[in-house]
C-alpha cells in the first residue's frame, strides 16, 4: 500500500489499516480536531492546602465578568479513615462530611473562595451525611445545582451509595434552596445504576435538560459493568427525568465531562474502563463514538463552557476549566492499598475549540515528554516492596 491514503478505503487491508478509514477521523493526531495535550496550572486560594479538601468541581460558568465554580469541600480534624471506622465526626472517603462551597474569579487562575453554598442536611433528615459532586445548571434566568446526597453513616456491604438530589437560586451567590427527596433515584438492584447514581451532569440540548450521570451497580463482580454512563432526560429542572431504555451510552469513565460539540455533545473519559482516556462523540447526544486517544485528561473536570444552556446546535467546544488532584495516603488496614486524603484544585488548559487550532496544545511528542523520573517512581506506578519479594521468590 502507498504511504499516501487513497480517498477511498482499498480492499485487503489489515484490520489495523481497515481502522484508520472506519474508526479514526484522521491517521495524524494533529489534524484530528478532538485530539488535544492538556496543560496544568496551580491556582490561587481553591488550590493546595493540607487543611481542607477541595475536589469535583462544576462546570465553570461566566456571571457578568465573573467566573463561578462550585466544588465539594471537606474541613474535618481527620482524614478519611475508611467504611469500617468512620462515625459522625470520622469521614470514610475523602467526600464524606462534606459540603458545597463556591468561588468567584475574574481570570481562571487567581480565585476568591466566597463560602458554603449547600450545607448538609440536619441530622435524621434526606441529605445528612454529606452534599457533594455538584454540578451547575442556568435555566430561565435561574440557578440550580445537582448534587450527591447521602444519608446516613457509610456502610461497607452498601458502598458509595446514594442519589441525586437538587438546590435552586434566583442568583449565582445564592441564597439556595434544596430539595427535601432525590430527584434521580437508583435503578432496580440488577442494573447498571442500581448501587449508586454519581457526578450529576447538565446541560440544555433538543429543547430539554439531559442529565447525564454515571451509574455504578450493587455488585462489583468481574461480570457486572463497573463503571459506566448514562442520561435521564426532563423538559424541566425539577424533572421529572426519565431514564431512556437505550441506557447506558458510554461504558467507562469515572467522572462526567461533556460538552456540545458541533450539533451533538462530546465526551471525556478517565480513569475507569476499557475506554478510558479517550474523547468521544455523539452527532445525536446518544451513541457515542471514539474520536482520540489523550494523556493525562483532566480528573473530574468542569469546563468552561459557555454554550452548555444555549441549546444553539453548534456547540463551539471548550478550552479551559478545573480539575481536582487527590493526595494518597497508606491505609491503616492494607499496606498495600492508598487511599485517597486531601483533594485541591487546579486548572487545566487544552485545545478543544472549533475552529483555528493552537499547535502549543497538539504535538503528540508532547505527551511522551510526561513520563520524566518522578512519574514512574511516583506510589501508584513504582513497584512496592511486598511485590519485589514475590516476584523473587516466584510465589
Amino acid at each position: 500500500m502507498l504511504a499516501k491514503l487513497p480517498k477511498d478505503k482499498p480492499e485487503g487491508l489489515s484490520h489495523a489499516m481497515q481502522r484508520l478509514y472506519d474508526v479514526w477521523p484522521n491517521p495524524d493526531d494533529r489534524d484530528n480536531e478532538f485530539f488535544t495535550n492538556f496543560k496544568y496550572s496551580r491556582i490561587t486560594c481553591i488550590g493546595k492546602d493540607n487543611q481542607v479538601s477541595r475536589r469535583d468541581p462544576t462546570k465553570v460558568i461566566l456571571v457578568g465578568d465573573t467566573y463561578y465554580v462550585w466544588y465539594t469541600r471537606r474541613a474535618t480534624p481527620s482524614n478519611p479513615v475508611g467504611m469500617e471506622r468512620c462515625s459522625d465526626t470520622l469521614p470514610a472517603v475523602d467526600w464524606d462530611l462534606a459540603e458545597i462551597w463556591y468561588a468567584t474569579s475574574k481570570d481562571g487562575f487567581d480565585w476568591q473562595e466566597q463560602g458554603v453554598a449547600v450545607e448538609r442536611a440536619p441530622l435524621g433528615q434526606y441529605g445528612d451525611r454529606s452534599a457533594t459532586t455538584p454540578d451547575i445548571l442556568v435555566f430561565k434566568e435561574k440557578y440550580y445545582l445537582y448534587f450527591q446526597s447521602f444519608t446516613g453513616t457509610f456502610q461497607s456491604a452498601k458502598g458509595d451509595h446514594c442519589d441525586v438530589s437538587m438546590a435552586w437560586a434566583d442568583s449565582a451567590d445564592g441564597p439556595w434552596t434544596r430539595c427535601e427527596n432525590s430527584i434521580l433515584d437508583l435503578g432496580d438492584e440488577e442494573q447498571w445504576d442500581g448501587g449508586a447514581i454519581h457526578d450529576p451532569y447538565p446541560l440544555v440540548y433538543q429543547g430539554k435538560i439531559w442529565l447525564f450521570y454515571k451509574g455504578q451497580p450493587i455488585s462489583k463482580e468481574k461480570d457486572w459493568l463497573v463503571r459506566a454512563q448514562g442520561v435521564a432526560i426532563a423538559d424541566s429542572p425539577e424533572g421529572p427525568f426519565v431514564k431512556p431504555d437505550i441506557n447506558p451510552l458510554l461504558n467507562s469513565g469515572h467522572e462526567t465531562f461533556l460538552f456540545p460539540y458541533k450539533e451533538g455533545i462530546a465526551a471525556m473519559l478517565c480513569v475507569d474502563g476499557p475506554e478510558k482516556n479517550t474523547i468521544q462523540y455523539a452527532a445525536d447526544g446518544i451513541n457515542f463514538n471514539i474520536m482520540a486517544t489523550v494523556t493525562c485528561p483532566p480528573v473530574a473536570g468542569g469546563p468552561f463552557c459557555p454554550d452548555a444552556f444555549t441549546d444553539s446546535n453548534n456547540g463551539q467546544g471548550v478550552s479551559w476549566g478545573l480539575s481536582h488532584i487527590s493526595e494518597s495516603t497508606i491505609n491503616p488496614n492494607d499496606a498495600r492499598r492508598v487511599v485517597e486524603s486531601n483533594s485541591f484544585l487546579v486548572r487545566f488548559d487544552c485545545d478543544l475549540q472549533q475552529g483555528k487550532k493552537n499547535a502549543y496544545f497538539r504535538n503528540p511528542r508532547d505527551q511522551v515528554g510526561r513520563y520524566d523520573e518522578a512519574t514512574f517512581f511516583q506510589p501508584t506506578m513504582a513497584l512496592e516492596p511486598h511485590m519485589k519479594e514475590k516476584l523473587i521468590n516466584k510465589v
